[in-house]
Formats: structure tokens, C-alpha cells, sequence
């Protein structure tokens, strides 16, 4: 059990800009006891059409314009009806109407994911992971053991040998041997948990015809032995490991594939209290579009999901016509498609994966589209590759005229204080990853340069409102980064939930970007929904808007501010419907 400090959360003192959150303002943040009209106006007239369910006396935290709190909501076909007090939700309640007592619990709209490959679950649904395994023994031993499991598998596809260059070095070999020793005669590609290496066998390699005369491609790298100049057997990056994947039997899950992974997908995300979520695919896949067309029409979607499309930086602008078509070919009820993602910089590299004219000349062509063009930009303390995403940003404003482009920048790991004020003036917005905060990937940075890292309250007070994500499945902790509240915890802390202990307060690395309870549900909620164009529709809880909710345990403002990760979900509602309800909960 982890400890946990003993400040409490209170009202909160931080001031912040009200152009960063849409919510209601800070000052209403405090949990009093909501008054009977619940600030939603007069009463519904006597003649209100009954709801088909209500949820009364609870601490309901709306993050509208309006009051802060309200007591009872009532909801029809999908949709918020009533949001008021207990007295008023009367008129709204008939014979039929579903009554759910929230016996003083707290609720909050439905979270808002603002970067999730969800689809990656089905790395471990389908594929062998070395997660669980940490020697070179025991890896090659569950890959010998799958391979006999599997043996007329045209492949082995994998994830998680994230050591296998050190491990290589140990052995004396090249790290492509590793996997020679136990499966020789098919193709083995084992992904990185991070997503962005791949470590395969001399067969894969030989399959992409990847050899020690061939080119590292654009953005890409492929390593090579040092006296020989051979693949050693781990590609870096994108273009080069679409050199190896496009070569292989099955490049890409089936659609079957991808729908049991989307329904496994959406059952843990209910449980963690999300109802939407921004989707950036990480390669061309039909598969995966026509999973979500399926799925939508035969209504099994219980998540509204915004994909991005990915851009090749060996295409550049040829590509833009292609997207447009997948953005006609594939559109839905509970899925859509408005955006491009691409990658900046890789990691852990410090170099551009595009040439910036290209990179330029390719947002340029996609706003005047009409697409959200959604950058991936980490860098490090000597290399900030945000600043040419926002000049990427601030060209296309120039060549296209402004407009509410909401442009993104993900990831932001290291922002200069100039290219905050850029992100005001553009319009850009940050979606970092609080969960990530904590982490001590960055520990040996010296302390002069931490002001630029991981920022969070500079942007609210430059009136910039942030979104949170958790990149599922990219971390290092899998499921329990992609839980919501983790994130809401290490926002306000920039401590890691899951290690911090009373006495690590005053540990955490630049303080001062520590944000408000109020400010992390906002990222969670009112902005999320901004970013994908959703505000008219989703992120708060008020008339008009679809029933998008989730109920917890204790109410986030009256409990010691790590505590905050230990709250549970105990009913998700999405449209309405419930997605998910915690056995406790009756």
C-alpha cells in the first residue's frame, strides 16, 4: 500500500485564466452542500416530459458555465434533460423513470482521453509479451515455447524486449541473434513498449531486404553492427520499421482482430470512467477504419472515438489527397475522422523525423483541408521540436488565412517559455501526459533546465486550456496510466501515484507547474471535448448536452490530495446507457 501525505484538498488558490478551462470558475470549486435549485434556474414546468432515469442526491460537479454544483440530472434519449436540485428533478420524474439514488456521491462528466491508441490493445491480446519475463533466458524460452504453440505461424510478432541492445552487448552477439537462437525460420518482430523500435530476426530482415548496403530512410534508423556494418537487428522509428512490418505474411491485425480488441478496449475504459477518446493510428490500416465502420453500424460502439490519420514524412504533401479520401470513406455516428497525426521528432533521438520545409508545406496542405493537424514533439533540454511544429502551425495560418484550426502539439515534453506564448497566438494546444509527470526518466537533467520541462501551469496561465491523455499503452505502466484520475493526481503533485510516500512532497521537480483539482478535470472533461470539436455536445454535465457521466467513490475535493488515484469508478454512463457499474455500487 502506498503512503500518502496528509494535505487535503481545498478550494483552490491557484489563479488561472478562464480562457484555459470552459468550466465553471475556481472559485466555485469548494463541495458545499448544493442549494435546492441547484443553480440551474426555475423549475421545470409541471408539463416536463418524464426522464428515462435520474440520478438525485448527489455532489454533482458539472463544469459548466453555470453553477459549479448541482444535486440531480435527468436524462432522456441520451441526453441531459434537468440539472438542478433534488426539488426541481421531481417534474422530470415519471412511473417508468429509472431512479438512481447517489447517497451524497460525487459525479463528473464522462473523462475525455486526448491521446489513446486503444487499437494497440491488441498487441496483448494477440501477440507474445515479453513484459513478464526478465532475463535473456526466460524471453527466448517463451519464445521457443509460443513458437511450438504456434508452429504453422507464418510469423512471431511480439512486444516488450525493450533491453535487448544491453542484452546483446552482455552476450557478446548481435541482438538480432538473440532471436536466431530460437526461432530461425520464420520472421520475428518484437515491438518496443514505447512503440517507436523494433528488434527482429535475420529472417525479417532478409524478407525486407534490409541489408548493410541499405539507406536508413528518412526519420528512420537502422542500426549496424559497428566493425561489419551488418543490420544488427533493431530498426528505430517509423519509416524504418514499415520497412520491415510491410514485408511481412500479415502486416496488420484483421478486422475481426481489431473489433474483439475495440469491445476488450472499451469495457476497461469504462471501468476507468472514460467516455471519449482521441485515437492517433500509428500506420496505414483499412483494417482498423472498417472495424470502427462495423462496429458503429451494428451499434456496439459505447465510447465516442475521434481518429487521426497517420502522415508518412517520405510523402509529404502527394499523401494529402489520400487522407482527404479516407476522411469521405469513413465517417460514423460514434467515430470520425478530422485529423492528421505526425511525428516531429521520435525518441529519445534528438533529430526532426521531417525536413521542416516539407513539414510546413504538408500542414499547410492538410489545414487548408480542413484537417487538425495533431504533432507528436518530445525533444530534450538541448532540442525542442515543439517550436517547429508551431512554426509548422504559424506558416499554414499565414498561407491559409487563420481559422479555428485547433492545431495540437502531444507529448511537449520540453517547451521553451517563448513557444508558450506561440501556443496562445496560434490557437495551438498542449495535451501532455500527466501520468507521466513523476516518472524519473529525467532525473539526470540539471535543475536549470527543468523549467521548461513537462509544463502544465504555464499554459493555464497563459490562458491556454490543456488537454490530458495517457497515450495507452506507450508507458511503462500500461492500464493504470490510462485511468484518469492517475493522471488528475500526478497533475496536481508531479509525483508518481503510484511510488509517492508522505515524505516525497517536496521532492517533485518544479513545483510550480503543479495545477488545481479543478484545472485536471478540466483537462479530463471540458477541454478534451474542445479539442475534438465536442464542447457543443460533450465535457460537462448541462441541458442539451449528451448524458455523459461517472460516479466515484468519495468526492475528489474533500480527501488528501494522493488519495486522489485510489478513488474508484463506480458507474459510467455514456449517452445514458451504463458502460459500467462497480459490484459495490447499488
Amino acid at each position: 500500500m502506498v503512503t500518502r501525505f496528509s494535505a487535503v484538498v481545498a478550494v483552490s488558490a491557484l489563479a488561472f485564466s478562464s480562457a484555459a478551462v470552459l468550466g465553471p470558475s475556481p472559485g466555485a470549486a469548494a463541495s458545499p452542500s448544493p442549494s435546492p435549485a441547484g443553480g440551474a434556474g426555475a423549475p421545470p414546468p409541471a408539463s416536463a416530459r418524464a426522464a428515462d432515469l435520474v440520478l438525485r442526491n448527489g455532489r454533482i460537479y458539472t463544469m459548466g458555465r453555470g453553477e459549479a454544483w448541482a444535486q440531480a440530472v435527468a436524462v432522456r434519449n441520451g441526453e441531459i434533460a434537468y440539472v438542478g436540485g433534488d426539488s426541481g428533478v421531481a417534474a422530470h420524474t415519471g412511473p417508468r423513470t429509472r431512479v438512481i439514488d447517489l447517497a451524497g456521491r460525487m459525479a463528473l462528466p464522462g473523462f475525455v482521453d486526448g491521446h489513446n491508441h486503444a487499437y494497440l490493445m491488441a498487441e496483448s491480446l494477440f501477440w507474445l509479451s515479453l513484459n513478464p519475463y526478465g532475463t535473456v533466458r526466460e524471453r527466448q524460452a517463451a519464445l521457443r515455447a509460443y513458437r511450438e504453440r504456434n508452429p504453422a505461424a507464418a510469423q512471431v510478432r511480439g512486444v516488450g524486449w525493450d533491453g535487448a541492445a544491453s542484452d546483446a552487448k552482455a552476450a557478446g552477439v548481435m541482438p538480432k541473434e538473440l532471436l536466431d537462437a530460437v526461432v530461425p525460420d520464420v520472421p520475428v518482430v518484437i515491438i518496443s513498449n514505447g512503440h517507436h523500435s523494433l528488434l527482429v530476426n535475420s529472417k525479417a530482415l532478409e524478407l525486407a531486404g534490409i541489408t548493410k548496403d541499405t539507406q536508413d530512410p528518412p526519420g528512420g534508423v537502422i542500426e549496424r553492427d559497428e566493425k561489419t556494418g551488418e543490420p544488427n537487428g533493431i530498426v528505430h522509428e517509423f519509416s524504418a520499421q514499415n520497412l520491415v512490418i510491410n514485408a511481412l505474411p500479415q502486416p496488420d491485425f484483421t478486422v475481426g482482430q481489431y473489433r474483439q480488441t475495440i469491445a476488450a478496449w472499451q469495457k476497461a475504459a469504462a471501468a476507468d470512467g472514460i467516455t471519449s477518446a482521441f485515437v492517433p493510428v500509428h500506420y496505414p490500416t483499412t483494417s482498423l477504419l472498417e472495424a470502427f465502420e462495423a462496429m458503429d453500424e451494428a451499434g456496439e460502439l459505447t465510447v465516442r472515438f475521434d481518429l487521426g490519420l497517420w502522415a508518412d514524412e517520405n510523402r509529404g504533401t502527394e499523401q494529402v489527397d489520400d487522407l482527404v479520401a479516407l476522411r469521405a470513406r469513413y465517417q460514423g455516428g460514434k467515430y470520425r475522422i478530422d485529423t492528421v497525426k505526425i511525428f516531429s521528432d521520435g525518441v529519445g533521438a534528438g533529430r526532426l523525423v521531417w525536413d521542416q520545409r516539407v513539414l510546413e508545406e504538408t500542414v499547410a496542405a492538410l489545414d487548408r483541408k480542413g484537417f487538425r493537424v495533431y504533432v507528436h514533439a518530445i525533444g530534450n533540454p538541448e532540442f525542442y521540436p515543439s517550436g517547429n511544429a508551431l512554426d509548422a502551425f504559424e506558416y499554414a495560418a499565414r498561407k491559409n488565412g487563420p481559422r479555428d484550426s485547433r492545431h495540437v502539439v502531444t507529448h511537449a515534453d520540453w517547451v521553451r517559455e517563448r513557444d508558450v506564448r506561440r501556443f496562445k497566438r496560434l490557437g495551438a494546444i498542449p495535451v501532455p501526459q500527466p501520468p507521466w509527470f513523476g516518472k524519473d526518466w529525467y532525473d539526470d537533467v540539471p535543475k536549470n533546465k527543468l523549467k521548461n520541462l513537462n509544463r502544465f501551469q504555464s499554459y493555464l496561465d497563459a490562458g491556454i486550456p490543456v488537454v490530458s491523455s495517457s497515450d495507452f499503452p506507450s508507458s511503462d505502466t500500461f492500464e493504470r496510466d490510462m485511468y484518469p484520475l492517475t493522471g488528475i493526481e500526478a497533475g496536481m503533485t508531479r509525483l508518481d501515484p503510484a511510488t509517492t510516500r508522505e515524505e516525497d512532497l517536496d521532492r517533485a521537480a518544479w513545483p510550480r507547474e503543479r495545477a488545481s483539482l479543478h484545472d485536471m478535470i478540466a483537462s479530463y472533461t471540458v477541454n478534451g471535448a474542445r479539442m475534438i470539436f465536442a464542447e457543443r455536445e460533450r465535457g460537462s454535465i448541462e441541458v442539451g448536452k449528451k448524458a455523459d457521466l461517472v460516479v466515484l467513490d468519495q468526492n475528489l475535493f474533500e480527501i488528501p490530495v494522493t488519495r486522489t488515484s485510489e478513488t474508484k469508478v463506480l458507474l459510467t454512463l455514456f449517452e445514458g446507457a451504463e458502460t459500467y457499474r462497480d459490484p459495490s455500487f447499488r
